[in-house]
């Protein structure tokens, strides 16, 4: 993947050269060459709902008190939901669609 570079040169491996891509994931995080972080969020959400529904059984048991059901989710579900959201771009058009969902 380039990144706004222009370079003639190659990389080449011992079997070819590398496949330019315009998205991978590395580290669980979408990155893009438009560097836009719109997929990026989609996957966090996505695993973050993955992650809160294999705990069906903890949100439906009467074992543990909601304290403790807090705990999880924190540990669990917002940690995998805000992994390495610092690195998300925030545009205006973003804020507003945001503010809208929450009226």
């Amino acid at each position: 993947m380039k990144m706004k570079t222009v370079s003639q040169w190659r990389v080449m491996l011992t079997k070819g050269p590398i496949e330019e891509v315009e998205e991978f994931t590395y580290l669980g995080s979408v990155v893009s060459t438009t560097g836009g972080t719109d997929q990026d969020v989609e996957a966090r959400l996505g695993k973050a709902r993955l992650a809160f529904r294999a705990m069906d059984k903890l949100w439906t048991s009467q074992i543990f008190g909601r304290a403790m059901k807090v705990k999880m989710f924190n540990a669990s579900v917002k940690a995998v939901l805000l992994y390495a959201s610092e690195y998300w771009t925030s545009y205006t058009e973003d804020s507003r669609q945001d503010s809208s969902v929450n009226q």
